[in-house]
């Protein structure tokens, strides 16, 4: 019986020190310090202070510390570190960055978000039937055209990357009948990954343009300015 009662307390004693090993298991929570370092040419930010890699940081038991990590060119990372006694707080941290696809697949430009002037040296009824030709060509879907006022808007088109949602449409409009002119605008805005293209309020004004547009402002201008 002794034995029997031994050998059950080592058991308890050895499942109780297994169970206290395993992710998440509930410790005591006390003040934690942390260091945390990321890839050089990142800015790094604690609480919303910027901080200079590597940081050693301080968190109080029960308190939750925000770390922020942008790098031009990569997608941003945000991590959270809630002390709670739950919570596994490791003594060393490295935020490695991911490359931003849609930083990969734009470039900056003035011509995002700004009224462009094209002026044709056709007549109207030409200079629109090739304006439609060169929207048409980098545009699936039209989503406004109105030959009497000289308007043309294309729906959104959005792709989707790693780092956000990028929707670019194109609009055109008279400006001026004699001579001919017209403004046309091609728009450029982000917004979180997962954002549908028609949230509005989710999406913000981006000084990019994918390179799948980066040729219609100037097709525009070069073409219609051509007889």
């Amino acid at each position: 019986m002794k034995i029997r009662n031994l050998l059950t307390m080592i058991a308890l004693i050895a499942g109780s020190v297994l169970v206290s090993a395993l992710p998440g298991y509930a410790q005591k929570a006390k003040d934690r310090t942390l260091t945390i370092s990321t890839e050089a040419g990142s800015s790094m930010y604690v609480d919303g202070n910027q901080v200079t890699s590597p940081a050693k940081i301080k968190i109080p038991k029960y308190a939750t510390v925000n770390v922020r990590v942008e790098k031009v060119g990569f997608v941003t990372e945000i991590r959270n570190y809630e002390n709670n006694g739950v919570n596994i707080i490791p003594k060393t941290d490295f935020i490695q960055l991911i490359k931003d696809e849609a930083y990969e697949n734009s470039f900056v430009t003035n011509l995002a978000n700004q009224d462009i002037d094209i002026r044709p040296s056709r007549s109207v009824d030409e200079a629109w039937i090739l304006l439609n030709r060169i929207v048409t060509g980098s545009f699936d879907v039209i989503a406004i055209m109105d030959k009497s006022t000289g308007y043309m808007a294309t729906a959104w088109s959005a792709k989707s990357f790693n780092s956000g949602v990028v929707r670019t449409r194109l609009i055109v409009k008279t400006s001026n009948t004699s001579p001919l002119e017209y403004k046309a605008k091609l728009v450029s805005e982000i917004a979180p990954p997962g954002t549908s293209v028609n949230a509005d309020e989710s999406f913000r004004r981006w000084d990019r343009i994918l390179r799948t547009y980066e040729n219609v402002i100037p097709d525009l201008q070069s073409r219609l300015g051509v007889n």
